[in-house]
């Protein structure tokens, strides 16, 4: 039988790509139309009302998952092919973006595609969007509140401004290493403040405030700049990774993946080189947000780790539909694996998991030799620690990683 006529636009920065493709589908039948501009794309969509869409993931200026946005927000009646170049579980997060946005997804085109791998997804039927794209996404119950210390009113944004202002609120740098050879593989930055009159003020609390003070995007500029500047000067960086923790505050910030290549770039630092680590518990309180911006972070180079795994309140669906690239084993279980059958039965399992999904597994809170040799004998990939090294001030660390296996 032959195939239904269908009008195809093509968004891809590549002109030759979209050549090659409208070449495919005049071979096949179709009717088709290529552009490199969003803008553009979004005019002749209007206009034409194409049946099916093919965006390219990786573009300069807007990304693929930026057009996706902006078709389901029109309301267009339009089918979703995503094509891209990016490995597997990019292209699957991508997929479930499409999903949970209400678009209609026909397949994906693994760059370089066939011909006969295009005609098949056109010749597919377009299932009208129902509600399985909202059922099969689950947001998880808020955390309880918990309560803050007393801070006079206006005094805690003064003062965490001039904290900021001053230095007081500073970088510190705990090493990862290796679990079977010991050696340095990257650092966690980590947020310290030294109030002139509270003294240590403890992270929890005070990122807790900036959040809801609207103020944890100065933290997070901060943080970056200030550990991407260390990192990007450090002679031993090479073949190292930094670990930059985000808040789920900045979530709604459409530009986060932005600031932070911005920064990496100031810095002389490659995205490939940068992990940004998330709690279990922020990943999870609105999935398809953490799923945009999760994705967009892998589109631009970035590793993403899911932290402090097993307190929270994800599941398994979503642990693998997520693009994580890495799976960080909570304290609470690694600190008592040297005394505890259940927290070595957890540990071990969890590190079988992230394998399994194809993730690196790091352990935090390693604090004895014997709780190293454990992770080293369950095929644990990278461990941090006091037992290993505390967090340290650049000058510290630099002592520290003379002594250290680089």
């Amino acid at each position: 039988m032959k195939p239904k006529p269908r009008r195809v636009l093509v968004i891809d920065d590549d002109p030759l790509v979209g050549k090659m493709t409208l070449t495919h589908l005049a071979a096949g039948g179709h009717e088709g139309r290529a552009t490199q501009d969003a803008e553009e794309f979004m005019e002749i969509s209007a206009s034409w009302h194409p049946d099916v869409a093919i965006v390219d993931l990786v573009m300069e200026g807007v990304d693929g998952l930026e057009v996706l946005r902006r078709i389901a927000e029109c309301g267009c009646e339009t089918s979703i092919i995503i094509a891209s170049g990016q490995e597997g579980r990019v292209l699957d997060a991508a997929r479930r973006f499409a999903d949970a946005s209400g678009l209609d997804y026909l397949g994906t085109l693994p760059k370089p595609y066939r011909r006969s791998q295009l005609l098949d997804l056109l010749a597919k039927q377009p299932s009208a969007p129902d509600s399985k794209a909202s059922s099969d996404v689950h947001v998880g119950p808020e955390e309880g509140s918990r309560g803050t210390l007393a801070w006079n009113d206006g005094e805690f944004e003064e003062s965490f401004r001039d904290g900021l202002a001053s230095g007081a609120v500073s970088v510190v740098f705990q090493p990862k290493v290796g679990c079977s050879d010991g050696k340095v593989v990257g650092y966690e930055a980590l947020a310290r403040w030294e109030h002139p009159g509270r003294g240590m003020v403890e992270p929890s609390e005070f990122v807790r405030l900036a959040e809801q003070r609207g103020l944890i995007s100065l933290l997070t500029d901060r943080v970056m700049r200030d550990s991407l500047d260390w990192f990007g000067s450090h002679r031993q960086r090479e073949g190292k990774h930094l670990s930059i923790n985000v808040s789920a505050a900045e979530f709604s910030d459409p530009d986060l993946d932005g600031r932070l290549l911005h920064s990496c770039q100031e810095a002389g630092v490659e995205a490939e080189s940068v992990t940004v680590e998330l709690t279990e518990t922020s990943a999870m309180e609105d999935p398809v947000l953490s799923l945009q911006l999760l994705t967009r972070l892998r589109l631009r180079g970035f590793q993403v780790s899911l932290d402090d795994f097993g307190t929270g309140y994800s599941s398994m669906l979503q642990l693998a539909r997520l693009p994580f690239s890495e799976l960080k084993v909570d304290q609470s279980f690694v600190g008592n694996a040297h005394k505890s059958d259940e927290s070595r039965i957890v540990v071990r399992s969890i590190i079988d998991l992230g394998h399994a999904l194809g993730l690196t597994c790091t352990a935090e809170g390693v604090e004895h030799e014997g709780v190293l040799s454990i992770l080293t004998k369950y095929g644990c990939d990278f461990a941090q620690g006091h037992h290993i090294g505390r967090p340290m001030k650049p000058q510290a660390l630099e002592a520290w990683l003379k002594t250290a296996k680089t």
